[in-house]
């Protein structure tokens, strides 16, 4: 059986551990590469509000990445953590890996159901508004500050890391795969400067809505996944490719 391509700037070792145990071959060749910030001067004034927080403030974290760069940037960002938890602050992820990335001083984390930065607005839009701490990509969508913003809450945004082409990228040629796992819509567009056109002799997994959304802007149909740990994204795969793809959206 053709592999399955896994592409994204890492994480792929638990993707294709995940595939394996379902029998699904993959090989990875990551197009993009994560790195932190260029400017920290943002980053570190976000601590610094941190170092502030009160029990009507809210740390939003999106993303497993999000801690390890912004600490890269700031080197004493635990401590101020743990500070400002001492203090009251309030903590919200986008998933259970993502809660996982914290420090251990987080002993409390609000998650609400779902995969996505929607679900958390959904949830925050809930709450008394008050400010938000949000460090992020820098391609990160506007959907949080906005809706926060327009529901009144006071928002402090910084990026904190960045999705980067890789240089060097050799992506095996379409006929030899039996499809490609895209995590994220910067992946999508990166594989689809690669391709010469759209894929049509294999599948195209996205997970996530935002992610499949950006697939069909590209011209692509592909095959939705709504969840996001890998043993579950293993199963759906496996599912589709041996024909039973009734929990997909094609």
């Amino acid at each position: 059986m053709n592999p399955i391509l896994l592409i994204r700037p890492d994480g792929n070792e638990s993707d294709a551990r995940a595939l394996a145990e379902v029998g699904v071959e993959s090989v990875a060749e990551p197009l993009l590469e994560v790195v932190p910030a260029r400017e920290p001067g943002a980053a570190r004034r976000l601590a610094y509000r941190l170092s502030e927080a009160d029990p009507q403030t809210w740390l939003i974290v999106t993303s497993p990445r999000t801690w390890r760069y912004w600490r890269t940037l700031v080197p004493e960002l635990d401590s101020v953590l743990t500070e400002a938890l001492a203090r009251g602050l309030q903590v919200a992820a986008v998933g259970t890996a993502t809660a996982a990335s914290l420090p251990a001083s987080v002993d409390h984390t609000v998650t609400p159901p779902g995969i996505s930065a929607d679900d958390l607005l959904g949830f925050l839009l809930e709450q008394s508004p008050g400010t938000a701490l949000l460090p992020a990509s820098a391609r990160a969508r506007r959907l949080l500050p906005d809706g926060l913003t327009a529901a009144g809450w006071q928002l402090q945004q910084a990026a904190v890391y960045d999705t980067v082409p890789r240089h060097g990228v050799r992506l095996p040629h379409p006929a030899g795969l039996r499809g490609v796992l895209v995590r994220s819509p910067s992946a999508a567009s990166a594989l689809a400067a690669l391709l010469p056109q759209p894929p049509g002799e294999f599948s195209i997994f996205a997970v996530g809505p935002i992610t499949a959304a950006r697939c069909r802007e590209l011209g692509w149909r592909p095959v939705e996944i709504g969840v996001t740990k890998p043993s579950a994204v293993a199963d759906a795969i496996a599912r589709h490719l041996r024909g039973n793809g009734s929990m997909l959206e094609a």
